[in-house]
């Protein structure tokens, strides 16, 4: 998917030109990372586009220390392993919690994978949220999350988050990947538990819909209007 056709996802009705270099994962990037070994290739697996504003709005967020991205991710699978991001954890911003994050799905479905990990990085929750275009969904504080891209369509999501600081990749890592892994069977997802945790969850399974908010959604309305329209209602991401 070329720029021009993110932008027209991102940005209708907007008469834009940018010239936007994606940061691209590739298939090598997830070795070690999925349920059966990948190759080793500089295959391009998925494209994020870092702090994608509209002319005249970058100060309006940077200015806040919010940062607004956008992540493409065709559909694909590993040997039956549904596409995903690497997945990271987000540094802590005070004693007791980590940076939280915000996502919006702007064309096909996400699958999202949180996990909430003990002081010695092994799994304490996992939670699964199925998300469709137009959905927004909340990351809390304490969370990892992987995304997956569950459907035969590309996934277009964007999200907003403190512009800062540093993702955390290394408990993923050195787990050999997230808690659960995602496997299409007889068109149904199996959630299939990571061997290289010690402690056994069941993950619970959620809509967009059941999953509780900070902010109340305007019907229609996007992450990067909402925060155009009052940027003070997503102080909570700083």
């Amino acid at each position: 998917m070329d720029i021009k056709r993110v932008l027209e996802i991102v940005f209708p009705k907007m008469e834009l030109d940018l010239e936007l270099t994606p940061d691209v994962r590739l298939m090598k990037d997830l070795r070690g990372l999925t349920y059966n070994d990948i190759p080793d290739r500089d295959e391009p697996i998925y494209y994020m586009y870092r702090s994608l504003y509209i002319d005249g709005d970058r100060e309006r967020f940077e200015g806040n220390h919010i940062r607004h991205d956008v992540t493409v991710i065709p559909p694909n699978s590993f040997q039956g392993e549904l596409v995903k991001t690497v997945g990271h954890f987000h540094p802590a911003r005070n004693e007791r919690e980590t940076f939280p994050e915000y996502y919006e799905v702007l064309q096909g479905e996400a699958l999202y994978f949180l996990q909430k990990n003990t002081e010695d990085n092994d799994v304490e929750e996992a939670i699964f949220i199925r998300a469709k275009a137009g959905d927004k969904v909340f990351v809390p504080p304490n969370y990892g999350h992987v995304t997956i891209n569950p459907c035969k369509e590309t996934l277009v999501m964007a999200n907003l988050v403190e512009a800062n600081f540093k993702s955390l990749y290394a408990p993923i890592q050195e787990k050999k990947g997230p808690a659960f892994f995602c496997i299409m069977k007889d068109d149904e997802i199996e959630f299939i538990a990571n061997p290289n945790y010690s402690n056994r969850v069941t993950p619970l399974v959620y809509s967009a819909d059941e999953w509780e908010e900070p902010v109340q959604m305007e019907a229609g309305k996007r992450l990067y209007e909402m925060y155009l329209g009052n940027p003070k209602l997503f102080n909570f991401l700083k």
